[in-house]
């Protein structure tokens, strides 16, 4: 873990009653963000993948959450667990004890490589389990997923939060988590129940689309929001520096490529979304 992030992370979220500090840059710092853990290389969103993040020096790993049928909170993407297991269903419809039977290490390639890793490491965790786990050593970019989906969601993740010190406090400035979301109405629930949680805004642009983010639509997201993530390939100096203008700092999404996260580096965002923890180690 680089130790500079803790200072970084502790000037943006310098509390003022809410998580909307201004967000002040610490020129060089460049953050790299597991996203779903190591997952080119290991079993995504698995202790697993999560520790082979860690141990190549990823700043954050990055996860998806949902509710299970008896309303705990589970690290998956999909909403169907067939994606990721061998069994099928919504995960509303299984109770967390019967996640916990599933195996998560159905893609043959990585089942190869994680052979040797403890069958525990290889099924499907509870945040419980992850923050149990890293929480001491990691920092977290955990995703919301359809709110439709996923009814209460927000007040659980904010009470688990709180019981694992993730929330900036008097005491404690120190913020070890973003929440983030391409769903405003997730975030802004999020918000409302506790506005100390660091919160980043998950943009898209359509095809055609002029890539800004501005008028109303800006005034919006900054209301609740510290940061936003934009794909790569929408990304330039300009629009970066617009942003932390407006006091948003931005991530770019879906970065694979160690030439493409150079560049990202070199236009001003702050870090990268990746499958590949280890990418500027090439």
């Amino acid at each position: 873990m680089k130790q500079m992030l803790y200072g970084f992370i502790a000037i943006i979220f310098l509390l003022s009653g809410c998580a909307l500090a201004e967000a002040e840059a610490v020129e060089g710092d460049f953050y790299i963000v597991a996203h779903r853990g190591a997952s080119a290389y290991a079993p995504e969103n698995t202790l697993a993948s999560y520790e082979l993040a860690e141990n190549m020096n990823a700043d954050f790993i990055e996860l998806d959450i949902h509710l299970t049928k008896d309303n705990e909170i589970i690290v998956m993407h999909d909403h169907d667990v067939k994606e990721t297991t061998e069994a099928s269903g919504e995960i509303s419809d299984y109770t967390l004890a019967q996640l916990k039977e599933l195996s998560a290490n159905t893609n043959e390639k990585k089942a190869e490589k994680m052979a040797s890793e403890p069958q525990k490491n290889l099924r499907v965790p509870s945040l419980k389990e992850v923050f149990e786990e890293f929480g001491d050593e990691m920092h977290f970019m955990i995703e919301l997923k359809n709110p439709k989906k996923n009814k209460g969601i927000e007040e659980e993740l904010a009470v688990l939060l709180e019981e694992y010190d993730m929330i900036p406090t008097e005491e404690n400035k120190e913020s070890r988590v973003y929440v983030h979301s391409f769903h405003k109405s997730a975030l802004k629930r999020l918000y409302e129940i506790n506005p100390k949680i660091p919160l980043l805004q998950l943009v898209t642009f359509d095809k055609g689309e002029k890539e800004e983010l501005a008028g109303k639509e800006l005034e919006d997201v900054k209301k609740y929001s510290t940061a936003i993530g934009v794909s790569h390939e929408y990304l330039d100096k300009e629009f970066i520096q617009d942003m932390e203008e407006n006091n948003l700092i931005v991530y770019a999404t879906a970065v694979d490529d160690a030439k493409e996260a150079r560049k990202m580096k070199k236009i001003g965002a702050r870090g990268i979304f990746t499958d590949k923890p280890d990418l500027l180690e090439e």
